[in-house]
Formats: C-alpha cells, structure tokens, sequence
C-alpha cells in the first residue's frame, strides 16, 4: 500500500465502509480544527491568494521561500493544486459537495474555491493556497 493510500485510510478510521467519505468532508467542526492547525503548524496560507497579483501576500512569500531557502517564485509554484496529496477526484467532490449540503450550491462552493481534499492533513483545501507539507506530483 502507498503512502498516499496509508494517509486515506487513516483520515477514513471511524467510519463503517471503506468507501465512505473522509470524516473531515462530512464534519464541518473537525475540517476547521485541522485546517486551523494545518495555519499554525504547516504554514497554510496565504490567506488571501487573490492578493499575490497586487504584491500584498509578499511578506507570507518571503517567509515560505526562506523556509525552503528557495526563491519567492520558486516557491509560489509550490500550491496544493499540484501537491501529490491534494485530491480532486469525482468521489472525493462528490463527499466535498454532500458535506457542503444546503449550506450553500455545493458545485459553486466547490469551484469558486477550486476545493479538493488534503490526505496528508486531512481537510478541504484551495488549490491556491501552499503549506510546507507540499509534495510535487510524480509524472
């Protein structure tokens, strides 16, 4: 078994099928729990990715690029929408937008925010955002 396939079923333990939905797309309370520690302990961010065109993430980019002792844009490649642990899969949306319920038009919520799941933190992440658990795709 993978290691990608290690950290899926360790975000599934708990629930009663194999095939079900990871409990962090199902709950919303435990999603913000490690999406918050993914903020404090992984550097999550940036808060704001529409802000990286007018310069005003510069400081979290220069922050992330001496983390990797790499360049800004370098570094700036480096999002989940490219992390061999972020998940966009047709089973993986469909729990997204069965967790978003009627909140909100799921399908919207899920593209809007370009939303995929994280294996490795096990939350529900945007593809715009980075954090230094990033791990490039192998072609």
């Amino acid at each position: 078994m993978s290691i990608f396939d290690q950290m899926l079923a360790k975000s599934m333990r708990g629930s009663s099928d194999a095939k079900s939905c990871p409990r962090a797309t199902q709950d919303l309370d435990l999603n913000l729990k490690n999406r918050q520690d993914a903020i404090d302990t992984k550097m999550y961010g940036p808060a704001n990715p529409q802000l990286d065109e007018s310069g005003r993430n510069q400081q979290f980019w220069q922050k992330y690029a001496e983390l990797f002792n790499d360049t800004v844009e370098n570094v700036m490649m480096m999002r989940c929408g490219n992390c061999s642990f972020f998940d966009r899969s047709e089973p993986i949306l469909a729990c997204i937008e069965k967790g978003i319920g009627d909140e909100a038009d799921p399908e919207m919520a899920v593209d809007a925010g370009e939303l995929g799941y994280c294996q490795a933190l096990d939350f529900k992440c945007a593809s715009a955002r980075v954090c230094k658990v990033w791990a490039g795709r192998v072609n």
